[in-house]
C-alpha cells in the first residue's frame, strides 16, 4: 500500500493536478494506495504520525508529494524513519531535495522510479528535536525566507531571487561562535548552515558539493563580506563556486554547534523556528528513500 500525503496547494495548485494525472496512473498499474490531503500548516506531520505510530516492524511506503515543505513535515511527522520507505514526488516551486536526490519532476517518471526502484539510504539531519533532510541554517537566509513570505507579487525561484538581492543591501553579519574540538571558533558571519542537500530556494547552490548519502554534512559558513565585493560574491554563490571565496569557512562533519549572546531564528528545510538551540547532527543509515 502506498500512501500518498499532498498538499493541494504546492507549486500553485501542481500537486492537486498531479493527483487526478498519478490516479489513472495508479488504477493502471494495479498497485494499492490511498491519498491523504492536507488541509493546514503542520497538517502533514498529523497525517504521518498516525499512519506510523503503532505500525509494528512492518515497512510503510509513505510518499510525500508537494514542495521541500511538504516532505519536511512527512519526514518529522514519521515516528520511526527505520521503518519507512520515503517515497517523493516533486510538485512543489523548489523541490531542492528532489534535485539532490536526482527525482525526476515529471510525474511518470516520479511514478516510475517509485514502484520499481530501490528505496536507498539516506541521510537527514536534526536540530533541536526537529528534523530536516535539506539544509538548515542561520542568518541572512533566515531574512530572506522571511522577505520572500511577504511578497505578494512574485512566487517561486524569481521571488526567492529578489529577496536574496533586497536583503544583501540591508544585512548585517550576525555575530556567534561555532562550537569545535573543543573550543570556540568566533564569526561575524552572513550565514551559517548545514548541508546535506545542495541547494535553497529552488535553486540556490549554498552546499554545492554536499552529498545525500555520505555520512557527513557540508558546513559552509560565510563571513562578512564588504559591499563593494557583494556582486562578485553572489555571482561565485549562483555558480555554485561559494567555497571559492576567500570569507568562505567550509569542512564536513557529522555535527554543527552554534552557540550566541542573542537569540538565533534557523531555517530547517525553509520552515523558520525561533528559540531552537543550533546543535545539528547528522543521521546516517537510518531512512531509505526512493530515488535512483
Amino acid at each position: 500500500m502506498y500512501h500518498f500525503i499532498y498538499n493541494p496547494i504546492a507549486g500553485k495548485g501542481r500537486s492537486a493536478r498531479c493527483r487526478a494525472e498519478l490516479d489513472g496512473l495508479l488504477v493502471a498499474s494495479g498497485v494499492e494506495y490511498r491519498f491523504y490531503e492536507t488541509r493546514r500548516a503542520r497538517h502533514a506531520i498529523e497525517i504521518a504520525k498516525e499512519l506510523t505510530c503503532g505500525a509494528g516492524d512492518a515497512d510503510l511506503d509513505i510518499v510525500a508529494m508537494g514542495g521541500d515543505g511538504t516532505l519536511n513535515e512527512v519526514l518529522n511527522g514519521i515516528d520511526d524513519p527505520a521503518k519507512v520507505r520515503l517515497g517523493i514526488m516533486p510538485c512543489g516551486s523548489g523541490n531542492d531535495f528532489a534535485a539532490a536526490a536526482h527525482i525526476p519532476d515529471a510525474p511518470l517518471a516520479a511514478l516510475k522510479l517509485l514502484l520499481e526502484g530501490e528505496a536507498r539510504h539516506t541521510d537527514y539531519m536534526e536540530c533541536g528535536g526537529v528534523r530536516g533532510i535539506n539544509v538548515i541554517g542561520t542568518g541572512i537566509d533566515v531574512e530572506i525566507l522571511r522577505r520572500y513570505g511577504r511578497m505578494k507579487l512574485l512566487k517561486g525561484s524569481p521571488a526567492y531571487l529578489a529577496s536574496l538581492l533586497m536583503t544583501l543591501i540591508s544585512y548585517r553579519p550576525r555575530s556567534f561562535s561555532e562550537c569545535l574540538d573543543g573550543a570556540r571558533r568566533p564569526h561575524s558571519a552572513l550565514i551559517a548552515c548545514a548541508g546535506n542537500g545542495r541547494r535553497i530556494g529552488g535553486g540556490i547552490p549554498v552546499c554545492p558539493e554536499a552529498e545525500i548519502d555520505d555520512g557527513l554534512m557540508d558546513i559552509v559558513i560565510v563571513d562578512g563580506i564588504s559591499r563593494a565585493r557583494i556582486p562578485a560574491a553572489l555571482i561565485k554563490l549562483l555558480k555554485s563556486r561559494i567555497l571559492e571565496l576567500p570569507t568562505t569557512a567550509f569542512r564536513r562533519d557529522r555535527r554543527l554547534t552554534i552557540i550566541s549572546d542573542a537569540p538565533l531564528s534557523i531555517q530547517i528545510d525553509g520552515e523558520i523556528y525561533d528559540g531552537l538551540p543550533f546543535d545539528v547532527r547528522l543521521i546516517a543509515r537510518k531512512l531509505r528513500v526512493y530515488r535512483p
